[in-house]
């Protein structure tokens, strides 16, 4: 006794199947846009505006929030995605190997304003990182427009380029930036 088969024979239901499961497999992988690498995400994030390090431009397009102090979360502006264990202390071996260019700076998440705990500078060319200095000398500005638990959104720039005292080394920053808290395991 033979069995009736569906209009276009087996063939077309499983090419029907493969494109269903084809398009399931594709809207998987958009929603991971790090891919599995290991990266931590940058979700919800954005970045723009000059990161300029000796005249040098350069484009910073991720945006990492870590809140493991939630009273001071520390912001991290990057031109490459980090991976998790980098954010928001990034290794002066990863900042060399992978050209890694980075701002970082905490935020006192009572007054919604820059605080002097962390503060950091990276860039290849540089030996070591290097601090963004005091804020009380208001060589670095922050605007706010969203500090909660769900994100930072602002803009942060140097008052005028910085020259620094040990070399001629300048930089200066002009950025806007929205950043969501890692999930992290």
């Amino acid at each position: 006794m033979s069995r009736p088969t569906p209009s276009g024979g087996a063939s077309a239901v499983s090419s029907a199947t493969l494109k269903v499961v084809l398009g399931m497999l594709v809207l998987a992988a958009s929603t991971f846009p790090s891919g599995i690498s290991g990266r931590a995400q940058a979700a919800e994030t954005a970045v723009s505006g000059t990161f300029t390090v000796d005249g040098k431009k350069i484009a910073l397009a991720y945006a990492y929030l870590d809140r493991s102090d939630p009273t001071e979360p520390i912001v991290v502006l990057s031109n490459k995605p980090l991976p998790a264990a980098a954010i928001p202390f990034i290794p002066e071996k990863l900042i060399k190997d992978q050209k890694i260019y980075a701002i970082a700076f905490s935020v006192s998440q009572k007054d919604r304003k820059l605080s002097n705990t962390y503060g950091m500078l990276s860039s290849p060319e540089n030996a070591t990182q290097v601090g963004l200095g005091r804020v009380e000398e208001g060589e670095v500005l922050l605007s706010l427009t969203r500090l909660d638990d769900k994100g930072i959104e602002g803009k942060i720039a140097t008052a005028k380029p910085v020259t620094l005292s040990y070399t001629s080394k300048s930089y200066s920053f002009d950025l806007s930036f929205k950043a969501a808290p890692e999930k992290r395991k």
